[in-house]
């Protein structure tokens, strides 16, 4: 079960580096010293947004969630606020007073978060005021999901709950039975209509019926090939990214698949190794992957265009498009600005609060990224 496994893995991650900083749980390897590349200011600091507490290795990240004219950010401390998308002025904040380590999920006008031991919150999106409290038994650390009428909880022990939106009741539970080690972390479920895609620890993407909670298929993405469990570790770690019609599903120690969406037919895979969620833009695909390297495949046919490997063992994000630019942060707060047509590091520039850890959310021109010390930094290009 991976409720089991979850504190066994860890040390693998911590022990070569000797801390519980979160970036250093990210990449097994040396980093690369900072490549001298021009330090041109291409960046405007719209606001920094003080989230409650920092986050390590045991909190993991709480992602911000943009809506029409907000921006909804948790922090590990339990305070949930709204702040205005351009400007970060602060529209409301409520205290939940317990520690939080899942969300922020968006839908139905609520706001949910949740935390280890399986608590679920839901706050209306115009006030803050809370709505009601449930349960789904088991650690929380993927942001939950929301299509009408339902919320979707992935739980650290293979558990998908859906819950009623209004109530916060249980309309239904599936369980997957996962055996052996698994890397601490799941991703969030995706939701496309009435149905749902769910990536599993091992290795397996699942799409659901999001009504009644019934499984509608299921196919292998990560193939477990090592001579041991560690190197058998095949994680959907990397949450479901949907572009178009097109699935992409990335996952720990395997591959890079491409899916049509609604079925269970690869379109195409490539043998690339990540935890964190790919970028897209409307030709290729971006993966950071578990040595730092960052590789750009063609999205529609998997062809490797370019790789980029100056920046291996840095701890990097995510990669996300802004405008002409490929961003991607690293555990010493620079970001560096990479030619999407060619991989080729043009500038970097250091924004401070530390380490910059998971998926940047970009939010028409600007981009959002979250910093280990508990900071939201939104970035425009000059």
């Amino acid at each position: 079960m991976k409720s089991r496994t979850l504190f066994l893995l860890l040390p693998v991650f911590l022990t070569a580096c000797g801390g519980t900083k979160l970036h250093y749980s990210q990449e097994g390897v040396a980093p690369n010293p900072e490549p001298k590349v021009n330090s041109e200011r291409f960046l405007t600091t719209l606001y920094d947004h003080r989230l409650g507490g920092s986050f390590d290795a045991q909190t993991g990240i709480l992602r911000p969630a943009p809506t029409a004219d907000a921006v909804i950010v948790a922090g590990p401390d339990g305070k949930v606020s709204a702040i205005d998308a351009t400007s970060g002025n602060e529209q409301w904040e409520i205290d939940l007073d317990l520690p939080l380590s899942a969300g922020v999920g968006i839908g139905d006008g609520l706001a949910v978060v949740a935390n280890r031991s399986g608590q679920v919150i839901a706050l209306r999106l115009d006030d803050g005021s809370e709505t009601w409290r449930g349960m789904v038994n088991g650690e929380v650390l993927a942001p939950p999901a929301i299509s009408p009428g339902v919320v979707i909880v992935r739980a650290g022990d293979s558990k998908i709950v859906g819950l009623d939106s209004a109530t916060g009741s249980p309309l239904w539970t599936l369980q997957k039975n996962i055996e052996g080690l698994s890397v601490r972390g799941v991703s969030a479920p995706l939701i496309n209509g009435r149905g749902a895609v769910v990536g599993l620890a091992d290795g397996r993407i699942l799409a659901l019926d999001v009504d009644s909670g019934r499984g509608l298929w299921e196919t292998p993405i990560g193939t477990q090939r090592g001579d041991n469990e560690v190197r058998r570790l095949a994680d959907i770690d990397a949450d479901p990214v949907l572009f178009g019609t097109i699935l992409y599903v990335a996952s720990y120690q395997s591959r890079v698949v491409a899916m049509a969406l609604g079925t269970p037919r690869v379109i195409w895979s490539a043998d690339i190794s990540t935890l964190k969620t790919p970028g897209v833009d409307s030709d290729r695909l971006y993966i950071s992957t578990e040595t730092g390297t960052i590789v750009a495949l063609n999205r529609f046919t998997g062809e490797k265009i370019w790789e980029q490997s100056e920046l291996i063992g840095r701890g990097l994000t995510s990669p996300v498009r802004l405008g002409e630019r490929l961003l991607v942060g690293d555990f010493k707060g620079v970001i560096y600005s990479l030619d999407p047509e060619t991989g080729e590091i043009v500038a970097s520039e250091s924004i401070g609060g530390g380490a910059l850890v998971g998926t940047p959310v970009k939010v028409g021109d600007t981009v959002l990224f979250t910093s280990e010390s508990g900071r939201i930094h939104a970035l425009a290009l000059r």
